[in-house]
């Protein structure tokens, strides 16, 4: 899927990821931030769905460029984005080998494609408060069919990227290629429940008669990003979707046995393709 882009980005994320390593192991803490922001931008390009834009903005620009950021990033006002593309700009100065050259320019790129669309400040809330982000879904259907429909009639639906069906995670992937693209379901919030249930749920939770109060209830005192509460006797996860403004409600019952049916599933996937196992003689 996407593979060019992929792998555009998948090596100066490695790139971006060894100077990490480097600003770590020397204690330089401000240069450590900065890469951790490169790198969690190229991650909210690719969790929104953006990698198709990001590849057409970069066939766009000029042989060689950028060798200075965009007057949109010039211009911005975030605690990071800056100083960001300020530390790339001297690095694609005193790095000597091509290949690595070719890395910075394509995060530099990222920067400027983030602040050309006008993201910057939600890039840069994403990067602080991203520990306060349940899984990123790009859009709310009410119906598969109604998912579909959309997914079919957009020319180029956001790839790969979460969107949400009722409370139920799915995921979109469209290949520009063939035009081919679909849709299956995700299993990330029974993965969490599963987690935060491991040692059981805490007391307390507020309690509603109906969804329609707790719903209500939750418009005030959103989840951050999720939070226990009970409905009619039974315990849902309340998790928040701040980029959507909207609240869904997993029950934690019926979600802990699909996703014990999901890694069997899985398991079972694994053995098959994995073959018979010949014993030692």
């Amino acid at each position: 899927m996407q593979v060019r882009i992929f792998e555009t980005l998948a090596g100066a994320a490695k790139f971006a990821g060894s100077r990490w390593q480097v600003a770590l192991a020397q204690g330089r803490e401000e240069e450590k931030r900065l890469w951790r922001y490169v790198g969690e931008s190229r991650n909210f390009v690719q969790v929104t769905g953006q990698l198709y834009r990001f590849e057409d903005y970069l066939d766009a620009l000029a042989p060689g460029t950028p060798s200075r950021t965009s007057p949109a990033l010039n211009a911005g006002k975030g605690e990071f984005s800056r100083p960001a593309a300020e530390m790339l700009l001297e690095i694609m100065d005193e790095e000597p080998e091509p290949e690595q050259k070719r890395h910075v320019r394509v995060l530099i790129a990222l920067l400027d494609f983030i602040a050309d669309t006008g993201q910057l400040d939600e890039v840069e809330d994403f990067f602080i408060h991203h520990h306060q982000y349940a899984p990123i879904a790009v859009a709310r259907f009410t119906s598969r069919e109604e998912a579909e429909k959309w997914l079919k009639g957009t020319t180029e639906p956001p790839s790969p990227a979460n969107i949400l069906i009722g409370d139920d995670y799915y995921q979109f992937w469209y290949l520009r290629e063939d035009n081919t693209r679909g849709m299956y379901r995700e299993y990330v919030i029974e993965a969490t429940i599963a987690a935060l249930t491991a040692k059981g749920i805490p007391p307390g939770a507020p309690s509603f008669h109906s969804r329609t109060e707790a719903e209500e209830w939750l418009k005030h005192h959103p989840a951050n990003p999720e939070a226990f509460v009970v409905i009619d006797g039974e315990h849902y996860l309340a998790v928040h979707h701040k980029r959507l403004n909207l609240h869904t409600l997993h029950h934690v019952a019926s979600a802990l046995l699909e996703w014990e049916e999901h890694k069997k599933k899985v398991a079972f996937a694994n053995s098959r393709e994995a073959g018979p196992v010949e014993e030692d003689e």
